[in-house]
């Protein structure tokens, strides 16, 4: 991958059917909401650029190929073709809806399984989001939730994910989620892609005698 501006990023959402994941999605995209979501059978892809500073503190522009499964996560007909070329997977899971939380699991494995078809699965970025925190019930914050923040923590730590608390109608957390993940994304890409490329000038340059021996 190029290390100039507008890298494209493919981020792909999983999750159960009514978590948010379409919401989600135009919350981050559009800036909107709308709590009458239908889910239309087919995959919903969407772009947004954004800006990311990366850990050396060099801002970057990034296009961001965003995919959501628009449905057909209710009747497990994901392909390999909507994994393929992944950078980034984010899992969303009601916070109010614990079976939601334990389902992960298998979202989880089929990820893995895909990604690692696809021989990138070092490089993908996860990110577990725990959504709809508007609707705790108390004061829609952390207190509130049905899936005790501890859990989402736990998972997070034992998959090595990134995690964010979200609400797609009132965007508390959306934006930072979305960047944080993309941040991520694009330096494993960039880290991967430094590697290959040393590896070639390793291979380039090395003496071609160099492995016989002398008697």
């Amino acid at each position: 991958m190029a290390q100039g501006d507008n890298s494209p990023v493919k981020i792909v959402l999983l999750g159960e059917s009514g978590v948010g994941k379409s919401s989600l999605l135009l919350s981050f995209s559009l800036g909107t909401f709308d709590g009458d979501v239908r889910s239309t059978i087919g995959i919903d892809f969407r772009t947004k650029d954004v800006s990311v500073v990366d850990s050396m503190g060099r801002q970057k522009k990034l296009k961001l190929h965003l995919w959501d499964t628009a449905g057909q996560e209710r009747f497990r007909t994901l392909t390999s073709s909507y994994y393929r070329g992944a950078h980034a997977v984010v899992l969303v899971y009601d916070v109010n809806e614990p079976q939601t939380f334990h389902a992960l699991r298998k979202w989880i494995d089929e990820a893995d399984a895909f990604c690692r078809l696809d021989g990138v699965e070092e490089a993908v970025v996860y990110l577990l989001v725990g959504n709809k925190i508007d609707k705790c019930e108390v004061g829609g914050g952390a207190t509130g939730m049905a899936v005790p923040k501890e859990d989402a923590q736990q998972l997070a730590r034992d998959r090595h994910m990134l995690l964010a608390f979200t609400s797609a109608k009132t965007r508390v957390g959306v934006e930072q989620a979305f960047d944080e993940v993309a941040r991520s994304a694009y330096e494993k890409m960039m880290s991967k892609s430094e590697s290959r490329y040393s590896g070639v000038n390793l291979s380039k340059t090395s003496d071609p005698t160099s492995g016989a021996v002398c008697c």
